[in-house]
C-alpha cells in the first residue's frame, strides 16, 4: 500500500472515532476526497440515493 494512501487512512480513522454523528464523518470523507480529484454528491443526497436503492 502506497505511503499516502496510509497516511489517508490514517487521518480519516481518526476523524471518524473523533466524530460525533455519521455525517461529520462523511464530510471529512468527501473533503479528502475532493483533494484528491474524486468528488463526492453531499451527505444528504447520498443518503437519498442509499435509502431509494435498499
Amino acid at each position: 500500500m502506497a505511503y499516502e494512501t496510509k497516511v489517508i487512512l490514517t487521518l480519516l480513522a481518526e476523524q471518524a472515532a473523533k466524530a460525533k454523528t455519521t455525517k461529520e464523518t462523511y464530510n471529512a470523507i468527501r473533503r479528502a476526497a475532493n483533494v484528491e480529484g474524486l468528488q463526492l454528491p453531499p451527505y444528504e443526497e447520498y443518503q437519498k440515493e442509499l435509502q431509494e436503492n435498499e
